[in-house]
């Protein structure tokens, strides 16, 4: 009551004067938090930072303002000072931040909002396998199959049949149904499709009706990854071959089942082998098929790059010393040789096939402290197999550059063409068409020319989203969910359509096949009709 009194008995026209840069500063701290959480503005580029400095700077502004230019009591100040923390202590305890977007931008939720988590956690089961009258078939193939990230080649070329440039109405909803946490994309083999899924406590590798969304069996095995950033749940997506499907875990787990059934027919833990720790935002790279070997890269000393035999699980090599990044491996012909490429933390590197020795390698290190390469290279094959041209890019200010490599006398040779930074990709992908790459710099897709690395145009806004090339048709995933339909021409920025696939922030890679769209975050799945060319 002494401390009302106090302010009670002072003039209330100067208390009001004196009150008012404690006002101005409130308002102005206020204002900048939300300009830089609902805007693309960052004083430092990381907007989490931005919010400590801010808080910080008006929490010291308003304790500088009451104890020299107040002209309260100590008493006063004391009242005041808890009130404004009582209450800033009522907003930490009514909001949770529900993860990141791609910016850095935390996603600030209600603590008293049921998520869409908890429900799927309420009624998906968690079993080892769903049995059906009806067997998953991996075996019979079609055109517009997808069996890896990215499709056969990793490439994000789209096995599309022809879709319509124009929708007089959005694509039809075939099925929608909540799904386990995680990053992982789709692949797409025959009637079915598979997906990895964060099941409270367990890693799951789930196998679904392509048309139905039915669930066919479910392979889990005990763990879960998490980092604060990106959240829980496994990152890569799975790969299909001969009947049999292989994913890497974010743990390192790397699992080889039956198509059929889920039932595991080998497994090891990749980082265990390769004695290597994991990854800051853990294992991200899906497995890659060449030949008779199933290839992952779990980095480290001798265990860059390793090979395991894909029917028996045999460590059959490994080689080099670079770190783990969370790009996945790739094959290219180069020189007249199949090789893996493995675009890791230090670089792009190239090994042989055989062995895993590394043939060539060209430094590219993006964000030191934490050396994040995401991007898959695009491969452009030289047609007299003089010289391989690769162009690979990496966000946080790096950029893009274009690789020649070539060989003479069983010595690789690797020419830097051009660098630059026009297109910055951060964890997408680019894609290419004829002379042309077309990507997300940050935020905004691009088009860029391939023998110059200039720019063709940058424009529209699709956050940190992905994108895959569907005949002469971009199908971006925005970070908001939206999918939209983007000519992908070097004239300029078209976009012919635009629909809310889904409605939360979404990484996952979508995917086509045919004219059946696949998109799924770390929240729910649904699959959609695209409308076809008349």
């Amino acid at each position: 009551m002494g401390a009302l009194n106090s302010v009670r008995s002072q003039n209330p026209q100067s208390v009001i004067l004196r009150s008012l840069p404690a006002v101005a500063v409130l308002g102005i701290g206020f204002s900048l938090l939300c300009i830089v959480q609902l805007t693309e503005f960052s004083f430092s580029g990381k907007p989490t930072r931005d919010f400590v400095w801010i808080i910080g700077a008006t929490e010291l502004a308003i304790y500088v303002w009451m104890r020299t230019y107040s002209a309260v009591s100590f008493r006063s100040q004391v009242f005041v000072l808890a009130i404004l923390y009582g209450l800033q202590l009522c907003l930490y305890a009514a909001v949770e931040v529900e993860g990141f977007m791609g910016d850095g931008r935390p996603i600030l939720v209600w603590r008293w909002n049921s998520s869409v988590r908890q429900k799927w956690l309420n009624h998906e089961p968690t079993v080892d396998r769903i049995r059906d009258s009806k067997v998953a078939d991996f075996h019979t193939t079609t055109d517009f199959d997808s069996p890896a990230f990215r499709g056969l080649n990793r490439n994000g070329h789209a096995p599309n049949a022809p879709l319509a440039r124009k929708w007089s109405n959005p694509p039809r909803q075939i099925w929608r149904k909540p799904i386990g946490l995680g990053w992982s994309s789709f692949s797409v083999v025959g009637e079915f499709c598979l997906t990895q899924e964060q099941r409270d406590e367990r890693e799951c590798v789930v196998c679904y009706e392509l048309l139905t969304g039915q669930e066919m069996w479910c392979h889990s095995d005990i763990a879960c990854f998490d980092e604060v950033t990106s959240g829980k749940g496994p990152r890569a997506t799975p790969t299909i071959d001969e009947g049999r499907v292989y994913a890497l875990g974010a743990t390192g787990i790397l699992n080889c089942l039956s198509g059929e059934d889920g039932e595991l027919l080998w497994k090891t833990n990749v980082l265990q082998d390769a004695n290597t720790q994991n990854a800051l935002f853990g294992m991200s790279g899906s497995p890659l098929i060449v030949g008779e070997l199933v290839v992952v890269c779990p980095g480290g000393v001798d265990a860059s790059v390793v090979a395991y035999d894909k029917v028996s699980g045999r460590k059959v090599w490994a080689g080099g010393k670079a770190g783990a990044s969370y790009s996945s491996p790739q094959s290219a012909k180069i020189g007249g040789e199949t090789q893996i490429l493995n675009f890791n933390a230090e670089g792009l590197y190239g090994h042989a096939e055989k062995s895993g020795n590394v043939l060539w390698k060209f430094p590219w290190v993006s964000n030191p402290s934490e050396k994040n390469n995401v991007g898959q290279p695009i491969v452009f094959a030289d047609p007299n197999q003089q010289e391989t041209r690769i162009f690979i890019s990496s966000g946080y200010g790096k950029g893009s550059t274009l690789l020649g490599i070539s060989e003479r006398g069983g010595t690789f040779d690797v020419r830097q063409i051009w660098e630059n930074r026009n297109l910055k990709a951060k964890f997408s992908s680019a894609v290419s068409q004829g002379a042309y790459i077309y990507g997300l710099d940050d935020r905004i897709l691009v088009c860029i020319d391939v023998e110059t690395g200039d720019r063709r145009w940058k424009r529209g806004r699709y956050g940190y989203g992905q994108l895959v090339l569907a005949g002469e048709l971009l199908v971006i995933q925005a970070e908001s969910g939206e999918i939209a339909l983007v000519e992908a021409v070097p004239d300029g920025h078209h976009e012919l359509a635009r629909f809310a696939a889904l409605s939360d922030r979404t990484w996952n890679h979508p995917v086509v096949s045919g004219n059946i769209l696949l998109v799924r975050n770390d929240r729910e799945a649904a699959c959609f009709e695209l409308p076809l060319a008349p």
